[in-house]
């Protein structure tokens, strides 16, 4: 099979990003035989730069996966800037496509919408089907988070996403709140299926004696608690609270964070005027490279406002702290707490509660070692059930080799 893959934000292991889609078309090329072409920006969100030649000399070259790497306008923060940087990707992917072969399958991922309607342009003049994947929930999203008020703007978002879903041949959803949501748009539930994010099962492997020097790294003392938190550091992400959190930590424990994003400066300003001595924020790192981060710490931090929109997230960081076998604590009440409690590997620590998210902190350093252990070993069983990127992959090709026999069916 033939696949294509437009994801504005999707990045190869080792740059800093969402790698879902490098993994799961890795595994369709070395697993199922499959032809993958994947549509990522050569401008790098995280980073807010380009992807330089020798960034992608780095990566390893895969029999069968091309990277389609495509210009995108440069932005530094959520202004004009961005908007023309959307504009740009979808409008290339579209340009660019036209002159590329026919695929079997065409997957556009969300956010934001444009891509979306630049991949189901193209399904209809490429007579493929059409799989439209909901990461994030525009216009929704854009509402609740950034205020938008524009009812001209807001009105042809809801129109397009509307759109989308009744045109898509197939949608997959990360979470079952989005599965819900589109049900509640209309949508047949046959014809929506949920993937999750997850991990890719042994591509890394612990290695204890690793510790100290990513303790140095980071740049903690060896006998500090320390909670970890690694990813995107935007409005979304409320991280304010967690470096708070330091004024009320004893001596001894630290809090790391690692990413990059519009709000690192306030951050670092929070930092310096309160002469937070026990909070470190460290630059991005390779998606590899996290895990021997994570397993250097002692608890990963899970962070989200305190918005109803996250209460159906599920962060791929939630998989990545328990395949390393850390307890988690986290800030967002819904799906991701009610994943942490059920399966007993954390604490809700309440929603943009310093003081709470220290309480938890201290709760988990006095745990003893013996549940530290059950807790590992049953957010490693988490993942075995519901997190392994391999058994993912392969149920969403079933259903994308049923998308497109049913094509064929209608086309006769």
């Amino acid at each position: 099979m033939r696949i294509w893959i437009a994801n504005h934000y999707a990045v190869p292991p080792n740059l800093g990003g969402i790698t879902r889609h490098y993994e799961l078309a890795r595994e369709w090329v070395e697993e199922e035989g499959a032809e993958v072409t994947l549509w990522l920006s050569s401008f790098n969100h995280s980073r807010r730069t380009f992807v330089t030649d020798k960034d992608k000399q780095e990566i390893e070259k895969v029999p069968g996966l091309r990277l389609r790497w495509l210009w995108s306008f440069p932005h530094a923060r959520n202004d004009a800037r961005r908007v023309i940087n959307m504009v740009s990707f979808a409008a290339l992917f579209f340009l660019k496509g036209l002159f590329q072969g026919r695929p079997d399958v065409l997957i556009a991922s969300s956010p934001h919408l444009l891509t979306g309607f630049s991949g189901w342009l193209l399904s209809k003049l490429k007579r493929c089907p059409f799989v439209f994947e909901v990461r994030d929930l525009w216009p929704d999203t854009l509402i609740k988070m950034d205020g938008l008020k524009n009812p001209w703007v807001i009105k042809a978002l809801t129109w397009m996403e509307s759109f989308l879903y009744r045109k898509a041949d197939k949608i997959v959803v990360l979470t079952e709140y989005q599965r819900k949501f589109v049900q509640q748009k209309g949508i047949d539930p046959e014809k929506i299926s949920l993937i999750p994010n997850g991990i890719v099962v042994g591509s890394w492997e612990p290695d204890p004696s690793l510790k100290s020097e990513y303790r140095r790294l980071m740049g903690v003392p060896e006998d500090h608690y320390v909670a970890l938190y690694a990813g995107a550091h935007g409005p979304a992400n409320a991280l304010e609270y967690v470096v708070k959190a330091g004024e009320h930590l004893p001596d001894d424990m630290s809090i790391v964070l690692i990413g990059d994003g519009p709000e690192k400066a306030k951050l670092r300003r929070i930092v310096e005027e309160k002469g937070l001595t026990n909070v470190r924020l460290l630059d991005p790192v390779p998606k590899g490279e996290v895990y021997n981060y994570i397993q250097a710490a002692d608890a990963g931090i899970i962070s989200l406002a305190d918005n109803e929109i996250f209460r159906g997230a599920r962060p791929n960081k939630l998989f990545d702290y328990m395949f390393v076998g850390k307890p988690i604590i986290t800030t967002v009440d819904g799906e991701v707490r009610e994943i942490v409690e059920e399966n007993q590997v954390g604490i809700f620590s309440g929603a943009e509660n310093p003081e709470g998210f220290a309480r938890a902190m201290i709760q988990l350093r006095d745990t003893s070692r013996e549940e530290l252990d059950a807790i590992a070993q049953r957010g490693r069983n988490y993942i075995d059930r519901a997190g392994d990127r391999k058994k993912l992959a392969h149920q969403l090709y079933d259903e994308l080799t049923w998308v497109e026999k049913k094509a064929e069916v209608e086309a006769q």
